[in-house]
């Protein structure tokens, strides 16, 4: 089995990569020998998609591969074979962060076809996971940035499943920033009660999809 990682923030060791790594505990219990690769966009230099429609073109060499050559490329072709993709980010505005949007529309652009229908041009329809992290309440998610994100995915790939950890801490040490709108005391009391049962949504995905 082959699981490509897709992290969109810029913390390699914050909410989203707790919620990666209990995924990816969880595939491993069940299947050791899956390879497991993760990029770290925010280590990447790219761009979004260009609007150069090269990924269009009547009997083009790279109808439904995106033409530009930069850091994503390799992600973009480690992407064609995988047997599950997972995309991680936190929310930023209400959205996804603008590198996951970037990928986002490298990929789903130049696969989302305009034959009939949209036919999806992927050669794989791999299993898809979405990992959102947020400091918000679970009433405050924003559920149509993330239906949006999963209604692409899904047409090209396979329906997503989606975990969320909800209400997590932003800084170490609240007494160091200026913040009146959040409870540090509440976020502790969130943290003792959910953050294990949030994590352990991803670990049991990571075992499904490694069975």
């Amino acid at each position: 089995m082959k699981v490509i990682i897709v992290n969109g923030s810029p913390r390699k060791h914050g909410n989203t990569a707790t919620l990666i790594n209990s995924f990816k505990a969880g595939i491993s219990s069940t299947y050791p020998k899956a390879q497991v690769k993760q990029f770290n966009l925010n280590d990447l230099s790219f761009k979004g998609c260009q609007s150069c429609f090269v990924c269009k073109l009547k009997n083009g060499k790279s109808y439904g591969t995106c033409a530009i050559n930069d850091d994503l490329t390799t992600v973009l072709t480690e992407i064609t074979d995988t047997d599950c993709l997972v995309v991680a980010s936190p929310i930023y505005l209400m959205d996804v962060t603008s590198s996951i949007k970037a990928f986002l529309e490298r990929l789903c652009f130049s696969l989302g076809s305009y034959e009939k229908e949209y036919k999806s041009l992927a050669s794989k329809r791999a299993k898809i996971i979405t990992l959102y992290t947020m400091n918000t309440p679970k009433e405050f998610q924003p559920t149509s940035a993330m239906e949006n994100v999963e209604r692409f995915l899904g047409h090209i790939f396979s329906q997503p499943h989606r975990v969320c950890l909800y209400n997590t801490y932003q800084f170490s040490d609240y007494s160091k920033y200026v913040v009146e709108v959040f409870d540090e005391k509440d976020k502790s009391s969130y943290r003792e009660n959910m953050l294990s049962k949030e994590l352990n949504e991803a670990f049991l995905l990571g075992l499904k999809i490694g069975q």
